[in-house]
C-alpha cells in the first residue's frame, strides 16, 4: 500500500500526464478552428470539443508538489522542495550553491 505522500505525489504525476494529453489535443484542436480553408462542419465540431474541456487541463490549475513531504504550498521550483524541506536539508548540508542566513 503507498502511504500518505506517495499517494499524493502519484496523483500530482497523473494529473500532469493528463494535462499534457490534454494541451496537445487543445493545440490540434485551436488550428482547426483557425484554419478557414477547412469545412465549417469541420470547425464547429472542434469547437464543441473545445467546450468540453474541463477547468482542470489548464496549467494554471497546477499545483507543485514537494517531493519529500507532499506538501502543496510554498515549493521552490528549483528543487521541487518545500521550504521546510529546503531548511531541513540545509541543515544537514546536503544542498550545494545555498546559503541559510538562519536556522
Amino acid at each position: 500500500m503507498f502511504d500518505k505522500s506517495e499517494f499524493i505525489i502519484t496523483k500530482d504525476v497523473i494529473k500532469r500526464k493528463n494535462f499534457l494529453k490534454k494541451e496537445f489535443k487543445k493545440i490540434i484542436l485551436k488550428s482547426i478552428i483557425q484554419n478557414l480553408r477547412g469545412g465549417s462542419l469541420s470547425r464547429v465540431a472542434a469547437i464543441k470539443q473545445m467546450n468540453f474541456f474541463k477547468k482542470k487541463c489548464s496549467i494554471s490549475r497546477q499545483n507543485n508538489v514537494c517531493l519529500l513531504t507532499s506538501r502543496t504550498g510554498g515549493v521552490f521550483k528549483k528543487w521541487n522542495l518545500s521550504r521546510h524541506a529546503i531548511k531541513n536539508v540545509a541543515k544537514l548540508t546536503m544542498l550545494h550553491n545555498t546559503k541559510a542566513s538562519s536556522f
